[in-house]
């Protein structure tokens, strides 16, 4: 299967903004309020990706059928055609289909010993067909997500490990014993609050309270506090080669774990009721600004976008990489959107490196394919943590 987790993050970033009159010259012009996220999607869909699972892979195939669900979910808000709506509603069931027997009970997942909390961004397609189809096997399936946070293993200070398969614990794949990275806060935090909202909002009050401490533990091992830009990942007991014997943090600053971030903090914020705008509310809010202008003012100003290792700009190695650059971009213009910039020179910074982001993903890494199809090249394969620059530049692209 092509791996999706590019086109992904272009059709998520484009589902809220229409042609850019502003193009390179070697993308043909659109009309003019067609939808970059419509081509972006219909590209996606004529490949037929994510729709085959592969549970045996290394990485996870579900967080990427995740990423496109929720990404249709966003394009269907702009979309009024009612027969293009159809269509897309019709492939998203299709790609959560793929992770489900006929009974509801989730594909290779075992509730009681499987916790990947990368899977998890699987429930908000389920929980988008549960309240447009009213099928009940969609909820069903959201609740064992749900149910596997029950058991999954955590730290000593109570940070969720990022994997763990409890009925092999001697195994070095898939278990992270003790060890949580950034980008898990995007798979659970969303989904969690999404969940409670529409499931279990008596439990409001233990949920969010148990999301505030996950973030401010995250913010006390992983964000560097001169430059509000975050470390991919923490080992409690400080023993991994990567991790920092001081800190236990991973040493470098990679691009899409502050991407990951950033949206996390972007759309948790989106999601909480306005009931619940209080102490949790206002420390994402400014974790959020804080890493919002972090990563405008780290824009490359070349290129208008980001840098694998973004605490080496331009050195030899280093490269512009895509994922992270839309990440940054969905971020930034979602946060300008939503006016969680008070100060209005902040305000005016943001949207500069914002617009000049979006102009950088068009000119650096969309690409024209046969048939009017959209490609997004420039994402750097998903890796483990190594923690020296040497290693995080050293990854290959992936196409397609």
């Amino acid at each position: 299967m092509k791996l999706v987790i590019q086109s992904t993050i272009a059709a998520a970033l484009f589902g809220t903004i229409t042609h850019s009159k502003s193009i390179s010259s070697q993308i043909p012009l659109l009309p003019e309020q067609e939808l970059w996220s419509q081509w972006m999607a219909d590209s996606i869909i004529s490949r037929a990706d994510a729709l085959k699972v592969e549970p045996n892979t290394m990485t996870s195939t579900v967080f990427k059928h995740g990423m496109f669900q929720l990404a249709l979910q966003r394009l269907l808000r702009h979309v009024s055609n009612e027969q293009a709506r159809a269509g897309y509603v019709h492939y998203l069931q299709r790609s959560v289909e793929a992770e489900l027997y006929p009974d509801g009970h989730l594909k290779y997942y075992d509730v009681e010993h499987t916790h990947i909390i990368d899977d998890l961004l699987l429930g908000h397609g389920l929980l988008y067909l549960h309240e447009t189809l009213g099928d009940e096997k969609y909820l069903h399936a959201a609740k064992q997500l749900r149910q596997s946070l029950d058991t999954q293993p955590r730290t000593p200070e109570g940070m969720y490990w990022y994997r763990a398969d409890t009925s092999r614990p001697d195994l070095e794949y898939p278990n992270t014993p003790n060890q949580a990275f950034v980008e898990q806060i995007y798979m659970l935090a969303p989904f969690l609050v999404r969940y409670t909202n529409l499931v279990d909002i008596g439990n409001a009050t233990a949920v969010y309270d148990d999301l505030s401490r996950q973030f401010e533990l995250f913010q006390t091992h992983c964000e560097h506090p001169d430059t509000h830009l975050w470390a991919q990942g923490y080992d409690d007991t400080k023993q991994k080669p990567w991790a920092d014997p001081v800190t236990g943090a991973t040493p470098e600053i990679w691009g899409r774990a502050n991407g990951w971030m950033a949206m996390a903090l972007v759309d948790t914020l989106d999601l909480l009721p306005v009931s619940h705008r209080s102490d949790l509310w206002i420390r994402l809010h400014t974790l959020y600004v804080d890493l919002a202008k972090a990563a405008a003012k780290a824009i490359d100003p070349d290129t208008g976008a980001w840098w694998q290792v973004m605490s080496w700009p331009g050195r030899k190695g280093n490269f512009i990489e895509s994922s992270a650059s839309g990440m940054f971009v969905y971020s930034l213009y979602k946060g300008l959107r939503l006016g969680y910039f008070e100060d209005v020179e902040d305000q005016t910074a943001i949207r500069r490196s914002a617009t000049k982001g979006f102009q950088g993903l068009i000119d650096q890494f969309i690409v024209y394919e046969p048939k009017s199809t959209l490609g997004f090249n420039g994402t750097v394969q998903v890796r483990g943590l190594g923690g020296n620059f040497s290693y995080e530049a050293s990854s290959s692209f992936q196409r397609g």
